[in-house]
């Protein structure tokens, strides 16, 4: 009976939180479309400078762009054709965004998938490597590295990535890594300092198997927790890596779209990137739970 009451409890926490995660994605839709309506610029269209268009073409051209100057209409408008899966044309191209979508989209998946597993295999690893070593100057060096990875511009680090022939995928894991580094490592050497870990020590276990058994499993809720948290830092690093390192991906579709102000791309773009992360926090957050009803 406990173990039903709590699954209960943990599938109508799983409920609100779809349903608060269902507000949230609409509401980023709608933030995305008033910051580009109110971005300057917004409604200027090169091709009205061409002076070979005659007037009935420039007319034709100022009311495509009045079509978006209402944000709550085209909004309402938008996700309208959402719901019959029509995502609407780009304004910069011409062509359908969902097609634009599926060109790119395979390729900023196989980058951030790429780039999350090494940034986190690189963080785990250090980590493991101090806790086993106990050496000051490891320590020190670690920090150091990752300081220096965490003040540096995502900008620069692809432009490093680029003068040395990396992938955009090393680029994605330089810029995550220390994010992660820096927690995991807190939060490691905070269970470390329980008193049955130092228990353990004074026993005289090996330190692999005192990592493994007694400092690990209080730390994985909080890992759950930060796994959702570093999907939504891998896709945000994605838009300059792409653009910098020429990836045809969606990260430089976003770039191409925010210079030309095209708002169909830009808030199916901003969807699409809002569903990765509140997915992965949901996933991040059911685990997390799931671990603490069973334990």
């Amino acid at each position: 009976m406990p173990a039903a009451r709590h699954f209960s409890s943990l599938f109508r926490g799983l409920s609100s939180r779809i349903a608060v995660a269902l507000v949230v994605l609409l509401i980023s839709g709608l933030l995305a479309a008033t910051l580009v309506r109110m971005a300057p610029g917004f409604g200027m269209d090169e091709r009205m400078l061409d002076a070979r268009l005659a007037r009935s073409s420039l007319q034709a051209i100022e009311r495509q762009g009045a079509e978006h100057s209402n944000v709550l209409r085209y909004y309402a408008q938008y996700l309208q054709q959402l719901s019959r899966g029509d995502f609407g044309i780009s304004r910069s191209t011409g062509r359908p965004v969902r097609e634009l979508l599926s060109e790119r989209l395979a390729l900023s998946l196989r980058s951030v998938l790429a780039g999350l597993a090494l940034a986190w295999m690189l963080a785990l690893g250090a980590v493991t490597m101090l806790e086993l070593s106990h050496r000051g100057f490891n320590e020190l060096l670690a920090s150091l590295l990752a300081g220096a990875l965490l003040c540096t511009p995502a900008a620069l680090v692809a432009l490093a990535c680029v003068y040395v022939g990396a992938t955009p995928a090393a680029a994605i894991a330089a810029i995550v890594f220390p994010r992660i580094f820096r927690y995991v490592r807190d939060v490691v050497r905070q269970a470390g300092a329980a008193p049955h870990v130092l228990t353990a020590h004074a026993l005289g276990l090996h330190p692999g198997r005192v990592l493994a058994f007694h400092v690990a499993p209080p730390v994985l809720p909080e890992l759950f927790a930060l796994g959702g948290i570093s999907v939504s830092m891998a896709l945000g690093s994605m838009v300059p890596v792409e653009a910098l390192c020429d990836s045809p991906g969606v990260g430089q579709l976003v770039w191409q779209a925010a210079m030309a102000r095209d708002l169909p791309v830009l808030v199916n773009v901003t969807l699409l990137l809002a569903a990765f992360t509140i997915m992965a926090n949901l996933l991040a957050d059911t685990a997390r739970s799931a671990r603490e009803v069973q334990a």
